[in-house]
């Protein structure tokens, strides 16, 4: 029984290291061959990697991922240990968490946050939080230039300690990425509480399912006016929050367990 969590090698090769996809592209294929049975963290996926390998479809299984019990709406006290030593303010930031890859479409966030009026962009600055990943070199001298223009803040690598409360202090969720065999991260900001912003792209319509605001991966416009209304409108961002707290609670660990063995089973027969 194998794992493959998405096909961004073969199908994205533009957005990994050289080495990677060499090592990916070879060591892949030997392992599916081996395989009796697949799972895939998304129907998405499953279907790509039935279409690309020429696989069975009912030899894949679907296994979605969760988010951790630890992602939860949080008060500003429950945050204050964590943001306030980064110069945060509970609810008054919007939030991507992820490494800085071209695959993650970070600068489109940066586009959008640059045409923001300058009074609300600082009052509600943009937050990023991951590894700096390869081929950022751009993008991070685009959020340098936001953190002194005073509406950014790069955090680099957060510990996974502080990473819920991160979460649950945001105002909104941003993520624009335009490939993902799952995206957790979307998972874990609905589960905190927060309403998300993503791409209407790969996997996270599926898991996002009518709780978040689904914009093209190239569509600036349509980006800046669901932010804008996400900053501003209290009661969007209510409803949103209920909306996205429903949808994580249909993700546990214990449905991921049970289909897990259910491929194992359908392996040993």
């Amino acid at each position: 029984v194998a794992t493959v969590h998405d096909l961004s090698v073969f199908l994205w090769p533009e957005c990994h290291p050289k080495a990677r996809v060499q090592v990916m592209q070879k060591a892949l294929p030997k392992m599916i061959k081996r395989a009796q049975v697949l799972l895939t963290d998304s129907a998405f996926t499953r279907a790509e990697v039935a279409a690309y390998f020429n696989w069975p479809l009912d030899k894949i299984i679907v296994t979605p991922l969760a988010a951790a019990g630890q992602f939860r709406p949080m008060t500003a006290c429950e945050v204050a240990s964590v943001l306030l030593p980064r110069g945060l303010n509970y609810g008054r930031y919007a939030l991507f968490v992820g490494t800085l890859d071209p695959r993650k479409n970070i600068d489109l966030l940066l586009d959008v946050y640059e045409r923001l009026p300058d009074r609300v962009r600082k009052y509600m600055p943009l937050v990023i939080a991951g590894f700096e990943g390869w081929k950022s070199e751009g993008t991070i001298a685009r959020l340098k230039a936001g953190e002194r223009a005073g509406w950014a803040r790069y955090l680099h690598f957060i510990d996974e300690a502080s990473l819920p409360a991160l979460y649950a202090g945001a105002r909104v969720f941003l993520y624009p990425s335009r490939y993902e065999g799952f995206g957790l991260p979307v998972l874990e900001a609905m589960a905190s509480g927060v309403p998300v912003i993503c791409a209407n792209a790969a996997s996270l319509p599926e898991v996002v399912g009518e709780a978040a605001v689904l914009i093209d991966v190239n569509d600036a416009d349509a980006l800046y006016e669901a932010l804008l209304r996400a900053l501003e409108d209290d009661q969007w961002c209510l409803q949103a929050s209920e909306r996205g707290l429903k949808q994580a609670a249909l993700f546990s660990w214990d449905k991921t367990v049970t289909a897990t063995l259910s491929a194992y089973q359908l392996a040993s027969q």
